[in-house]
């Protein structure tokens, strides 16, 4: 599998990374594990430019706003949990020039209670990135992952972000058992799956035995020429049932209730019904 998985520590000037957590912020009850999906955008930025987006997937922090290079106005503002700038539905990025940058996220309206300060992040020429905050705010984390999809006529491309830090390694599978990918563990991405436009019920089991599915089957759909993004986010552990209670809010069947201690993932959840039916279709990751 081809993962162009950028660290942030790789980005940064000198390795260096400032990850500060300044003031008090109030934490939410972390949201359950879920999934959100982007059709992107795989045009090359312009010469001289790389182009970003920001995904808030820490789980029980509140909505941020996202500072540039000391700007005295955000370039983002009230970003809530689950949601991305550009927006998920319009597969854009935000264009800056290449080269070093800061980047500061606080909470919205406040310019010192700011979980994330990195102050200086290097932008390839010509490279588009997926920055999340991920993981709870008390040791909020934010990655880094470099986008490398070009654009596919005869296939479609899906790509899965694992960005949920208490959920173990996945596999994704067929429901006949064809592994499509994985493992995948936090917080890495999949490499490019291509496959034809196309209709298939997949299910995600934990990795490495794969007996354990709580998720599935989903039957998923993509169109050739379109590329999307599957982001896992959320906290596993808010969406365990209590331990004697039955698993009410999962999808599909599973021979097996999950319990807090079970390593399980609900990887792919939610794409079928992003606005009024997108869903994915995964077969080979492309090499």
């Amino acid at each position: 599998m081809n993962r162009r998985i950028v660290r942030l520590t790789g980005l940064l000037a000198a390795g260096a990374l400032a990850l500060a957590v300044v003031g008090p912020v109030a934490a939410a009850t972390p949201a359950k594990l879920t999934a959100v999906v982007a059709t992107d955008n795989t045009g090359a930025p312009a010469a001289g430019q790389a182009g970003i987006r920001v995904l808030h997937a820490s789980p029980d922090a509140p909505a941020v706003d996202v500072y540039l290079d000391g700007a005295a106005a955000p370039a983002i503002s009230n970003l809530a949990f689950g949601e991305m700038a550009p927006a998920l539905a319009t597969g854009g990025y935000i264009a800056l020039p290449a080269g070093d940058h800061a980047v500061k996220v606080c909470a919205t309206g406040s310019t010192t209670v700011c979980p994330i300060d990195v102050p200086k992040l290097t932008l390839v020429d010509g490279k588009k990135y997926t920055i999340a905050a991920t993981n709870v705010l008390a040791s909020i984390t934010p990655q880094v992952i470099e986008d490398t999809a070009t654009q596919a006529e005869t296939t479609a491309q899906v790509r899965v972000y694992h960005f949920s830090a208490d959920t173990p390694a996945v596999d994704l599978l067929t429901t006949t058992g064809t592994k499509l990918a994985g493992p995948l563990s936090y917080p890495d991405a999949s490499g490019y799956l291509t496959p034809a436009a196309s209709t298939l019920d997949v299910k995600v089991c934990a990795a490495p035995a794969d007996t354990l599915c709580p998720l599935g089957p989903l039957s998923l759909t993509v169109a050739n020429g379109t590329t999307y993004s599957v982001f896992a986010i959320g906290s596993l552990a808010a969406a365990l049932p209590a331990a004697s209670a039955p698993p009410t809010d999962l999808v599909g069947t599973t021979d097996q209730a999950p319990t807090s201690s079970t390593p399980i993932l609900l990887l792919v959840i939610a794409a079928a019904a992003f606005v009024g039916g997108l869903s994915l279709v995964t077969s080979r990751a492309r090499r």
